[in-house]
Parts: C-alpha cells; structure tokens; sequence
C-alpha cells in the first residue's frame, strides 16, 4: 500500500514525499497519478510523537484521535479522515509489538496525566504572572520577581522565523481629508512622538506593520467614510523574529529536533504571551498594562531579534508585526482608500 503528500499536512512530510520517484494512485486518500510513498518508510519520523503518549483510559482517545485532537490538522490532511487510523497502523505495522499498548486502548499526551500534570509548565507561567504584577505596581527597574531568562530564551528559540527581502507587508494611516499621505509620511513615527504601545516603549519607536490590506485597515480602527492611505513596506534584507502564532508549528519537524514535548508542555503559556500582544487597545486602557509585554519585545530585541509577529485580534485571519529597526523596511508606494462599509459584530455581556 502507498500513501502520498495529499495524505500529509506537515509541509516536511510533504517534501520527503514529494522527493521520491515513484508514480501511481495513493491507497488511502485516493489521488491518482502521484508521487507515492511507502508508509513503512516513514515511521522513523513518527517515533518521536508517538513516544508521547501513554494509556489513559479516564480521558484518553485512540490514538489516532488523540493525535488529531492535540496537533489540530498539522500532521494528517482532511483528505484521510477516514483512513487515519488505516494509515497510521501502516506506517508502524513493522514496529508493531513496540507500540501495541498505546494503539490497544485510549491515551493521552504524558505530560497531561496525573499529579506532574503543570509541574513542568507551571514555574514560568507562574513567574511571568508575579512579574507582570510587580512590574506594573510595585518595581519598574529593579525587579525581585525575576524572569528566567535562560528558559524564556530556550523556549522562544522554538519559534524563530525567517523572513526574506522582498517580502511585503501594509501599514494604515487615517486620514484628514482626501489627500491622503505620501509615501516618506508613512513609516513610523519619530521617538519624540512614540506613544507606549502593546510591543514598544514610550519614546522608543517601532514600525507596526500587517499581512495585508484588511488586517491593517482593522489595527487602524477605521470606521465608516474614513480616507485611509496604505502603505506598502518592504523589507530590505532578511531578517528573523519570534513568531508566537502558536498554531503556525510543523509537529514532524519539531519532533525530529527533539523539543516537540517541551513546545507542547509551555504551548499554553505563548498562547498566554501573545494574546496580551495582540490585545486591542481600549480608549479607556491604561499604559501601565503594556509593561510586561514591552518587557518581553525588549527582551526578544535583546537576544538578538528584529521583530516580534502576533496574530490580529481584530481581524483574527491576519497577523500583525512589530519591527524594532524600521530602517530594514522601505515605503514603496501609497493608496488611498475610503470606507464604504463597517459590519459590527457584537455579544451581551451582562
């Protein structure tokens, strides 16, 4: 039996697949005329994930349920719902006997059972929730609640991501009038005029820029008849930033480093990180609540990083970036656009 990168999600999977020479119609999503693979060969790569689990009959799956439910699509495509399981038990029937007691019964992620369940991911979360505290009330510079720094530096290494020249991303300005802004009043404001912000200090100004028109036009708060010229800014060399989209990750390829574990057991606490970045900002906001999060780009900058990229929570399809050194950016050209229309979408809250 063969299977094909149609079978596949993790764009690793996908290559070694696609490496291969043979043609012919895959068993189990059903594409013809493909490049095929024989399942066996790729159990090396599953090994690692695998080794995760352990029975868990109180709130356990099968196990391929329960790699579904924790890696949310990224390992197996849509194409085989129906074949997972098939697939799966192919990939390992020559390492069968190795693996007959987590594919007999139910399980579950081993960091998720029993009393350790938060022993490895509680300590940082923990510590973040005393600093943010201490640092918005108590010490701003001279901390007793310190940070480790040494994880927090591991654990950011985890999701590093490579941007190359040329890419191109939107920044929003609303406008006074129909004039709109010409391409040198595009770029970031001066230090003298930065306002604190959820990624920048108060006089230290970053470059705020979005994936596209619509997530830029939402960041700017742009409301109905609005002028609102977009800019589009591109990057001059590559550069990395630290990526805490958490749900942008390759399992395989986290698995082959041997940190999927370590990136699963802390996943919670990055969630935790980004949504205070991506947090939108209220009227009635107060900018001591912006310190931990300014702490935290301060710190990604100071190992060494250009930005840091957060999901949109007003346009929760785009994504945001925060680039400490605008001077790696360039305006390339303008447009001006009006607001024909606004759809509000709103929820009772007492």
């Amino acid at each position: 039996m063969y299977c094909c990168s149609e079978c596949f999600s993790s764009s690793y999977l996908k290559q070694i697949i696609s490496s291969n020479n043979s043609i012919g119609n895959c068993d189990f999503c059903g594409t013809i005329e493909t490049t095929i693979y024989n399942p066996k060969e790729l159990v090396l790569f599953f090994q690692n994930i695998l080794d995760l689990y352990k029975v868990d009959t109180t709130h356990g799956n099968s196990i391929e349920i329960q790699i579904e439910n924790d890696f949310q699509g990224k390992i197996f495509s849509s194409k085989i719902n129906a074949n997972r399981k098939k697939l799966l038990n192919e990939i390992i029937s020559d390492d069968f006997d190795k693996y007959k007691e987590i594919f007999g019964g139910k399980v579950a992620l081993k960091h998720t059972i029993g009393s350790d369940r938060d022993a490895k991911a509680k300590p940082l979360q923990i510590s973040w929730e005393k600093f943010a505290r201490e640092i918005k009330s108590t010490n701003r510079f001279h901390i007793q609640n310190t940070l480790d720094l040494e994880k927090l530096k591991q654990l950011l290494s985890n999701y590093v991501k490579k941007i190359h020249k040329g890419k191109i991303y939107q920044r929003a300005r609303i406008s006074d009038n129909s004039e709109g802004y010409k391409i040198g009043e595009m770029k970031n404001p001066p230090a003298s005029q930065a306002k604190a912000g959820r990624a920048n200090p108060l006089g230290i100004s970053y470059l705020y820029l979005a994936n596209e028109i619509k997530t830029t036009l939402y960041e700017a708060r742009t409301t109905l008849y609005d002028y609102v010229t977009v800019g589009d800014f591109r990057l001059k060399e590559d550069i990395s930033v630290i990526n805490l989209r958490g749900d942008t990750y390759d399992p395989i390829i986290l698995a082959e480093q041997g940190v999927l574990e370590e990136f699963l057991v802390h996943l919670t606490f990055i969630t935790k990180l980004e949504q205070e970045l991506s947090k939108p900002k209220r009227r009635s906001d107060d900018e001591l609540d912006y310190l931990p999060t300014q702490y935290l780009s301060e710190f990604i900058k100071s190992i060494g990083f250009d930005g840091v990229e957060y999901q949109s929570s007003l346009y929760p399809i785009g994504y945001n970036l925060a680039i400490f050194n605008p001077n790696k950016f360039e305006c390339i050209k303008v447009a001006l656009y009006e607001i024909e229309s606004v759809d509000l979408n709103f929820k009772v809250v007492s």
